[in-house]
């Protein structure tokens, strides 16, 4: 099997997920180990072979020469040794990062796939996982470089920036394997040594990791699984301080607030902790940056009933945004075109719960309903409903409060965000007693039964 290298303070994440071609999945589904597999290639082909050395094709330090090349591909039926996962960066689609759980679904499904259509089948169809899809084979590409320099550091963010608008746009769990695939991927070329770089590329490169690791623990946060995304932002925070860069730092700090607000019981102490050591290094943040961090803060602030506080966060959030157009957009997750976009709808999810969180329900509901025609994004479309029915609690409104319950929910599992069901239950839980009987609540509480 395919081997991970790891070092402890980094590189936690990977602990349950390794690397594997699909030569692994097929031998697994053929019920070959690699004694096996030697002997029937050697069998078939006459090439005399050691297992060691399918270790280290899997392991990609090797590439199968050429007289294994031509035997593997007439063993198998395939057009390549790529279409194995083995050798050149044609491979890309064909091995992944899986989890024990993932290799045993593989593995069956590829077993099915030989009943029915042989070896050339099974190497060739799509199954669960293999082969990937585009999005993620480009966030693995970088894996097969022997050498990395600036260029390639470069193309790994502008990786980060197509997975962030993609993730932005569609959260749904294609996107968050791939950003996943991109964090694996980078973690495993900084801690395996198998290519070289020069110092200013590793380091460049760590940034670039955690910023990708902050986008791989946004998508389990979204998809309701906080302790993987802390794990996540624990990393994202580890690579930024190896890497000595101070903005990265800033918003991984920042990004862990979301794990104290999103438990079942949440923590606003924790929460306004991490957002306050995040605006320490607002030196060092970009206009984008800092008008995140003061937004959200004027919105926790609020929630502790500090108007004036909340509004002087408020104030300093608007006044930097309007300096985001004249500055560089960035790369990555922490930039525009990920976390770090700044519009009306952005504003109003700011400016909108501040109001609610102070006891100014119709108000806020006014600015939500204005910007609701803003609200593209799944996520951003989720959150509003929410901050809605919250609205519509406090106003009485039962029939409302309720059709943004199942708005909020229908969204969630178009999307795989299973967070905000669990976000939509604590407002149901602030419903008035009055309104427990309505046929209304009692449809809202079957599909809250339901949701993920």
């Amino acid at each position: 099997m395919a081997e991970v290298f790891k070092e402890p303070q980094v590189f936690e994440v990977q602990d349950l997920v390794r690397k594997v071609t699909m030569l692994e999945i097929l031998l697994l589904a053929l019920d070959w180990d690699k004694p096996e597999f030697c002997r029937q290639l050697q069998l078939r082909c006459g090439e005399s072979l050691h297992r060691r050395t399918v270790g280290w094709w899997e392991a990609r330090r090797h590439t199968p020469s050429k007289h294994a090349d031509r035997s593997l591909r007439i063993l198998f039926e395939v057009a390549s040794v790529a279409m194995l996962g083995l050798g050149s960066r044609d491979a890309a689609p064909y091995w992944t990062w899986m989890t024990p759980e993932e290799i045993e679904e593989e593995m069956l499904d590829r077993r099915q796939m030989l009943r029915s259509m042989g070896l050339a089948g099974a190497a060739g169809a799509a199954g669960l996982l293999l082969p990937v899809s585009d999005l993620v084979g480009d966030a693995q590409d970088l894996e097969s470089l022997g050498h990395i320099g600036l260029g390639a550091v470069r193309a790994s963010q502008k990786t980060a920036t197509n997975l962030a608008i993609t993730f932005k746009a569609a959260p749904n769990a294609e996107a968050v394997r791939a950003a996943k695939a991109h964090a694996y991927t980078l973690l495993d070329v900084l801690a395996s040594g198998r290519a070289t770089m020069s110092d200013p590329a590793r380091i460049q490169l760590r940034a670039v990791a955690s910023d990708a690791a902050a986008l791989a623990g946004y998508g389990d946060m979204n998809a309701g699984r906080l302790d993987d995304a802390d794990r996540w932002f624990t990393c994202a925070l580890d690579l930024a301080r190896e890497a000595g860069d101070r903005r990265l730092e800033a918003l991984a700090l920042g990004s862990k607030a979301w794990i104290s607000l999103y438990r079942p019981e949440p923590d606003r102490a924790a929460v306004i902790g991490a957002l306050q050591g995040a605006a320490g290094f607002q030196a060092v943040l970009r206009p984008a940056g800092r008008a995140w961090v003061f937004g959200y803060l004027a919105r926790e602030y609020a929630a502790l009933g500090d108007d004036l506080g909340s509004g002087r966060f408020l104030e300093e959030a608007q006044a930097v945004a309007g300096l985001i157009p004249h500055d560089e957009p960035g790369w990555g997750w922490w930039s525009v075109h990920g976390e770090l976009g700044w519009d009306s709808a952005r504003a109003s999810g700011i400016a909108g719960p501040r109001l609610l969180e102070l006891g100014r329900p119709a108000e806020a509901l006014e600015m939500f309903d204005a910007e609701l025609v803003n609200r593209t994004k799944p996520v951003g479309l989720a959150y509003h409903h929410r901050l809605t029915a919250r609205a519509c609690v406090a106003l009485d409104d039962l029939e409302r409060a309720c059709a943004s319950g199942r708005a909020g929910l229908a969204v969630a599992k178009a999307h795989g965000l299973g967070l905000w069901p669990g976000e939509m239950r604590k407002v149901r839980r602030v419903f008035p007693d009055k309104w427990g009987s309505h046929p209304l609540v009692l449809d809202l509480d079957e599909l809250l039964r339901v949701a993920a």
